[in-house]
Parts: C-alpha cells; structure tokens; sequence
C-alpha cells in the first residue's frame, strides 16, 4: 500500500470520528437507535389500523413499520456498533428521516400525525452528534415536515403552515437545548479526566523523585505522560546544550510514528518553535510546520513547545508534536505549560542531588564519610572479604528520641549530640573500620574481618561509652542492629537485615544491640517493619521536595518547617505521646506537597482569588494525600487530607463538621493558619502573636476546632507567648513566629 493511500486511509478515519458518534457513545447511541426503531414500528402498526381516511395506504404504512422493527432488531442483537464504521449511524438517521417522510405521505401528507417522529430524530441527533451534524439532521427534519406544501394542496388551507413554524421553532429549541446540556457535560467530563490525568502524571514524577530514579528515567515518565494526556503522536524533554543544539533527555512515540531518541542532539532553526519559545519566555503552538523543520522532517505537521524555566532562565524545553495539523487546543497549550512548570521543579530537584553526590564523601557536621562514601567503602571491603574468604560485619545505629532533642532543646542541641556520637564511635572503632553517617540521626560501622559475635562486643563498647554523656546534663542513647556476610555477601540485602535487626531494638526499647536471624525477622510485624523502612528511605526526599516548593514564593519559604514546629508544640499542650507528636510533626512538613500541582503565578498571585483559581487551589490537599500515601500512616495522611476542613463544615475538600475532624488534622489546620497570621503574606499583613491569639480565640468552634484553640490557650497561659515578645524586642530581622519559637527551645 503507497503512502498516499495509507493517509487518505487515516485522514477519513480521523473525518468519521469527528462527524460520527463519539466512540465511547457507539454502543449505547446504536442501542437507543435500535429502541426508537422498534418502539416507533410498533407505534406505527397500531396507527395504520386505526379507522382513518387514509387506510387505504395501511399496506405501505405496515411495510415501513415492519421495515422499521426489523432494523431495530438489527440494531440491538446483531451489529458491535463500537467497531462499526461509524457512516452506518448516519445512514440509520437518514433512513429515519426518509421513513417519516414517505408514511405521512401514505397517510394524507399534511393530515397526518407521522410528522412526529421527526421529533424523535432531532432528539437523537441533538444529544448524539456533533453540533454542526445535529444542525444538519435538524435542518432535514424541518426540510421533511414541510415536504406536504409541495404536493398536498390542502397543507396551507388547513393550517400545517402554521403548524410547520411552530414546530420549526420546537427544532431549534430542543436541539439547542440537548446540545448545550450535552456539551456541559461532556466538558465537565473531559476537565475531571485532564485533572486526574494530569495529577497521576505528577504523583508518579514526584514519586520517581522521591525514590531516588534516575534523572534519564524520570523525563521518560514526564515525556509519556505528557503525550498521552495531550494525544499527541510524540513528545520529549530537550535540554539547550549549545548555540541552536539541544539533546533529548526523555522521548516517547506513539505507534505508526517516528521521533527523536532519548540522547540524540537536535539542531532548531533560528525561526522554529523551540528559539520562539526560548526567546520569548512562553508556550508556542504552531499547526503548520515549515518543511525544514526537525519535526516536520519525521512527519510530524503540528507541535506545542514550552520553555522550562531554571532560576528565570531557560534551561531546556518540553515539546509535543502530533502527525494532525489541527491536533492541539488552547487547553493542550496550558496543560503542556503546567507540566514545564512542574518539571522546572523537579529539574531542580535533580540537579540539587546531583549536585550533592558530586560534592566531597564527608559529612559537614561530624566529619565522617558521608552516605555515598559509606556504601562505597561497603563495596569495595564487601569484594575483599569475598576473595580473601573472610567475614565482614555491619552495624547500623541510630540515635534514640532525636527528635525529641530537637524539638526539646533545638536543632543547635541535637547538632552537638550528632557531634558527640561521633567523636565516642571515633574512639570505639579499629583502624581498618569504616563508620560514617548515613544521613539525619543514622551511622553506619562496617568492621571488616569480623564476625558478628566480635562486632556485638565492639559495638557494645561504643554504646555504653556514648550512654556516658558528654559532661553537659545530656546523656543520649542509642540503637544498633548488626548483620555479617554469614548470610548473604549482597551489599543491599546486608544493610537491609542490619536495619530489620536496628528496628528490633527500637521495637524492644530502645538503647540496645540485636543480631540480625530469621527469627527475629520473623518476630518483626511485616507492615510495621516495611512501613519503618519506607519512611526511612522516602521521607527525606519528600522533605526535600516540600521544603522546594515553599522556596517559590520568598513569603512561604520554611513554612512548612514553621508549622511541624509550632504543631509539635500545640501536641505537647493537647497531652500527646512524644511519638505521636513526631508523627504529627513528619506530616505537617509535608502537609503542602501537593502545591507542586499548582501554577507559580497562581502560588504568588497578590490579592484574593477568583472562585475558579480557589477550587483550582483547593486541589493541592487531595494531591498532597496521594503523593504521601505510600510513605506515611494512613493516620498521617487523614490528618493532611483533613488540615483544610472547618468546624462550620465550610471547610474543604470533604465539608466535614467538627465531630468528624480528628485531633491531628484540627491541630494541623490551626498551626497552617497561625503561620499565615504571624509571617503574613502578599495580600496580609503579619499579626503581633496577641493579635493572632484573639483571632484563633474568637474563631473557635467555626475556623478551628474547640480542642485545638484550648491547646493554644494551654501555651499562653504557660507563658510561651511572652517568651516569644520579649526575645524578639532583643533580636533583630526575626518574626514572631520564630522568636517565639526559639525561645520555647531554650535559644
């Protein structure tokens, strides 16, 4: 088959879809084709023996109405109308038509009634079809009602002119009013898809981010996602690299179609849509490419391009292209732009890691080799061990209730308590041993020519040394599981027993050692020891990403570490455990995580929000509950569902009373506010800590639940508020929020 033919081919399969039935409607519009057949047949049968004057046409009226059935069996039992060419609808309407037409002339033209089922038809049409289709089929209808002037001479005597505009009228009438219900609908329909399509998109971007990915594979996902929403037959992630140059970091292609390979270097024309969308700083749609182009090279006819913004300059840009001239909408356009827009974010992301694993193996705080030297080291002593037949042993040891010491003391305190376990553990180690830190409260000791008996007396050494304390009051304590290559020599299956083996003995109270064996990782309960594993591995990337996407707007930046702070601090006042009120605390610095679905002009837009870019807005709570659903508890996830609900029941998504908001999601909602009230924002000024304190007092039982206002009250009876004033009138540069903060630490 030549070319020529295979796009004439696919240029009447594109035309039928667009004059036919909607394809996710075939099977139901020829169902309902089939009923009005049968029901109008049936209807037609008892008319035609009904005693008239025109009975004498009864014959030609009971061979349309049989003809009438026998298709509309047709219709329901024995065509798949969703592979049916859809032309076949079109005939099934236009035999309708003809079919009233020649029974009313069987039962005396203008005389007859038949003419209703016309009415049926544009009904049919109206809902079914297209806007310029269905005027078309109601153009006919009107066209075959007035068929009588022409040859029953009585038709403009006996008052069917009359009748005939009136029913025209009834035409337009319905049909617009079919149509525009159906079209509401149907975008309605469409808006709901994009959304879920678009937030699935950056659910499994950011979750690709989180889980640490590779930079090459998370643009793939981008790229797919991308041209899948928009319907395009490809699309690609570009980063500029040169003087008209860029190479593909991320492509996908759809079947039947070719396109750039992942790697690949692009040369664009100075005129072309990539230098337009660089030079202007915005998204460029062109539907009839210039033959010189790249895309139009591989046969491409349409692209949309946006330019992905780093730091206000371009970076790169995102392109979709299509084989369709007229593929791509103003609504493709904006979704193509709110992607470069969130990959501009995760771009920054990816570098800000790469970045990081680029930089020196120690570790700034405590001097030791950091997490990438450490398993580094782990693979070269593990290679070693297996070629001189020696064992090898790991310790992973985590310092207990760190975030206590934080939050009890500040972050200077557990700084100098990370510096201490590292000085006893520098006492404690051999010279052939490796210990590092692994990254927050986490070391890990890797004792080469040690079985796990010996390290169990090595680690014991250092425990009970950094059990000791430093001389200042503060004595911390830790946890330690160890694993050797007794069971396995894989460098990842080691750290992973050693971190089932530190869980035990945080499971079993904490400030000991446990050997790594099957039965305790049987004792273990797996959903507890796989969520602990989850966390540890994903939670800091999500802080990460939450702690980026406040740094967007210069009046946001640590808002999220403000609101875990003070929300700790209401817990503490409500009579919480210390775990609970750590777990609180991890959501409420992810509470925002979801704003990565939101427009930057929309996030730092001065004044109030229009009711549409409020829903728009409002979104970002469901997205941040998705995104950190696989990461932490559903409790913690109920309570960032739920931070935004008010218990007047005005609040969102869910407009839950007062008696349905938990105690976390209440304190969570009081704390987000407290910190809009105190730093302010573009379109508030910042309250003095009294004037806050009045507001949340009077907003009790309508904005903030009773029990997180008598948490608040606790703390300023306590005297925290004052705390916090009189700091601040020493300091200088520094809110209330964070005076009073540091004062409650002990700053």
């Amino acid at each position: 088959m030549g070319s020529g033919t295979r796009r004439l081919r696919v240029w009447l399969g594109r035309k039928a879809d667009v004059i036919g039935i909607n394809p996710i409607e075939r099977k139901i519009g020829g169902r309902t084709g089939g009923v009005l057949y049968v029901v109008a047949g049936l209807t037609a049968i008892a008319y035609a023996l009904l005693p008239r004057p025109a009975r004498e046409q009864a014959a030609v009226l009971l061979a349309v109405a049989g003809m009438s059935i026998a298709w509309g069996v047709v219709s329901l039992w024995v065509i798949d109308w969703r592979r049916a060419n859809p032309y076949i609808a079109h005939l099934s309407s236009q035999s309708a038509i003809l079919a009233v037409v020649v029974a009313m002339a069987a039962t005396g033209g203008s005389r007859s009634m038949l003419w209703i089922y016309l009415f049926w038809q544009a009904l049919y049409s109206s809902y079914f079809y297209s806007r310029p289709v269905a005027v078309f089929y109601l153009a006919a209808c009107v066209c075959a009602q007035a068929l009588p002037l022409a040859y029953d001479p009585h038709a403009v005597g006996n008052g069917y002119l009359a009748e005939l505009i009136v029913s025209a009228a009834g035409y337009v009438a319905l049909g617009a009013s079919v149509a525009t219900g159906k079209h509401r609908v149907e975008g309605l329909r469409v808006r709901a898809e994009t959304l879920a399509a678009e937030q699935g998109a950056l659910q499994r971007a950011v979750t690709a981010l989180i889980r640490g990915e590779q930079a090459d594979h998370i643009f793939q996902l981008v790229s797919a996602d991308l041209g899948v929403l928009v319907g395009a037959d490809a699309a690609s992630v570009l980063r500029l690299t040169g003087e008209r140059e860029a190479t593909v970091l991320g492509s996908w292609v759809g079947e039947s179609s070719r396109w750039f390979s992942s790697g690949e270097t692009v040369n664009y024309l100075p005129d072309g849509g990539v230098s337009t969308a660089i030079a202007a700083r915005r998204v460029v749609r062109t539907n009839n490419l210039s033959p010189s182009s790249s895309a139009r090279v591989l046969g491409h006819s349409s692209t949309i391009i946006a330019p992905i913004m780093i730091e206000a300059q371009p970076w790169g840009v995102i392109a979709v292209a299509s084989m369709d001239m007229q593929a791509f909408t103003k609504a493709d356009e904006q979704r193509v732009e709110l992607f470069a827009e969130t990959l501009a974010r995760v771009i920054q992301t990816v570098e800000e890691r790469a970045r990081l694993e680029a930089a020196a193996l120690t570790d700034q705080l405590t001097g030791l080799p950091n997490h990438r030297a450490l398993h580094q080291r782990l693979a070269t002593e593990l290679m070693a061990a297996e070629r001189k037949r020696t064992p090898l042993s790991v310790a992973m040891l985590d310092v207990d209730n760190f975030k206590e010491i934080n939050d009890r003391h500040g972050h200077a305190a557990g700084d100098a308590a990370l510096r201490f376990v590292a000085d006893c553990m520098r006492q404690a180690v051999r010279g052939s041993d490796v210990v590092g830190r692994l990254g927050g409260d986490e070391f890990m000791w890797i004792l080469p020519d040690t079985e796990r008996n010996a390290a169990l007396r090595a680690v014991e050494r250092a425990r009970e040394l950094i059990g000791q304390g430093d001389g200042t009051g503060e004595m911390p304590t830790t946890s330690v599981g160890i694993c050797d290559t007794s069971g396995t020599i894989d460098p990842a299956e080691l750290v992973r027993r050693a971190d089932v083996a530190l869980y035990a003995s945080k499971a079993h109270g904490r400030n000991q050692v446990t050997l790594y064996d099957t039965d305790v990782a049987a004792a273990l309960d797996v959903d507890a020891r796989d969520a602990w594993f989850e966390r540890s591995q994903a939670l800091a990337g999500l802080r990460a990403l939450a702690r980026a996407i406040d740094a967007r707007d210069p009046v946001t930046a640590e808002h999220s570490q403000r609101v875990a702070d003070f929300v700790g601090l209401l817990a503490q006042a409500d009579g919480w455990s210390e775990d609970r009120v750590a777990r609180l605390r991890d959501a409420a610095l992810v509470h925002d995580v979801g704003k990565l679905g939101v427009p930057d002009a929309l996030l730092t837009k001065p004044g109030k929000l229009t009711e549409p870019e409020r829903a728009q807005m409002n979104t970002h709570v469901e997205l941040s509950a998705r995104i950190v659903g696989n990461i932490l508890s559903d409790e913690q996830v109920a309570w960032i569902r739920a931070h935004h609900e008010r218990p007047d029941g005005r609040g969102y998504p869910r407009g839950l009373p007062e008696e349905e908001i938990s105690d976390g999601a209440g304190l969570l909602a009081l704390a987000d506010a407290w910190d809009v009230m105190v730093v302010g924002r573009s379109y508030s000024r910042p309250k003095s800590l009294g004037e806050a304190y009045q507001e949340c007092l009077e907003m009790a039982g309508r904005h903030f639940t009773e029990r997180a206002v008598r948490a608040l009250r606790k703390l300023h009876d306590e005297g925290w508020f004052e705390r916090g004033e009189r700091w601040a009138q020493t300091q200088q540069d520094s809110s209330p929020l964070a005076a009073a903060l540091a004062s409650a630490d002990g700053s």
